[in-house]
């Protein structure tokens, strides 16, 4: 299970407040370059076997980068296409440019940017996590197309432009909209196909969306009740366990290969049904 580490001395708010605003302006300005080539015809793009890269992403991850590094520099950094660009303080962000790459390339508008930055303990990084674990500081998944700017500071509660949120009423799956995701091998394919066939008979409904970040934020706002995913790296999720958690909600992730984690989220009222599912 991925579990950001308590840290016992106290974030200054107005260090934390900085963090938030340096996050949210980062996701916003990687959500105009996404809006600049949504459905434009002249969109770079590299296929790959259920999946696709595209420039835009790096040029997400250029602003997104620019803007931490500008208000601080000495933080680490670990995003999707480039990696951990290290740093010499006790801060670590995690990225992913743009979530739901696919969608995003075939014009579906549903994708995100998805940030979220850690206090690591005063002896440097934890281990595990690609050594970026620590105490949340703050989660911000930002939907452009929708303009939806999702964000969860530990203690301070979870907001959707501005407005608390929390995770939906749901007590069994009968009761539940479910998301899920099948990976992108085949071992992961065949796994999820199983769970699928067990998930379908108990919920009310189940969807495949496809970008994690985005949908563990409407999972924290009650828009959907839980999610499966296979196949999931650390930045997919970063930012959403910490605005899902201070949204009443819960996380397990369980890595199956190395940098590959499988993911069960939700609302209280659904965990264990998900869990064993999960299993």
């Amino acid at each position: 299970m991925v579990a950001f580490d308590p840290i016992e001395y106290a974030l200054p708010i107005s260090v934390a407040d900085r963090i938030r605003a340096t996050a949210i302006r980062a996701a916003r300005q990687a959500g105009a370059i996404q809006m600049r080539h949504f459905r434009k015809p002249a969109l770079r793009c590299t296929p790959l076997l259920h999946d696709v890269k595209l420039e835009t992403d790096r040029q997400c991850e250029t602003a997104i980068v620019a803007a931490i590094r500008e208000r601080f520099p000495d933080h680490a950094i670990l995003t999707e296409e480039s990696g951990e660009l290290p740093g010499a303080g006790e801060f670590a962000w995690i990225i992913d440019p743009l979530d739901g790459t696919v969608n995003f390339w075939q014009g579906l508008p549903f994708f995100c940017t998805s940030i979220a930055c850690l206090r690591r303990s005063p002896s440097g990084a934890a281990k595990g996590d690609g050594g970026l674990a620590g105490a949340p500081v703050v989660g911000v998944v930002f939907l452009p197309f929708s303009g939806e700017m999702f964000c969860g500071m530990p203690g301070r509660g979870a907001f959707l432009n501005d407005r608390a949120i929390g995770v939906g009423p749901a007590q069994e799956l009968a009761d539940a909209v479910v998301s899920v995701s099948f990976g992108k091998t085949p071992a992961t394919m065949q796994r999820m196909r199983r769970r699928l066939a067990a998930l379908l008979p108990q919920v009310r409904k189940a969807r495949c969306l496809g970008a994690a970040a985005a949908e563990l934020a409407y999972v924290a706002a009650g828009f959907l009740d839980g999610i499966l995913y296979e196949g999931l790296k650390l930045w997919d999720f970063a930012a959403g366990k910490i605005i899902l958690e201070e949204a009443g909600g819960w996380l397990e992730a369980a890595e199956t290969e190395p940098d590959l984690w499988r993911l069960a989220a939700g609302s209280p009222g659904v965990r264990a049904a998900l869990d064993r599912l999960a299993e």
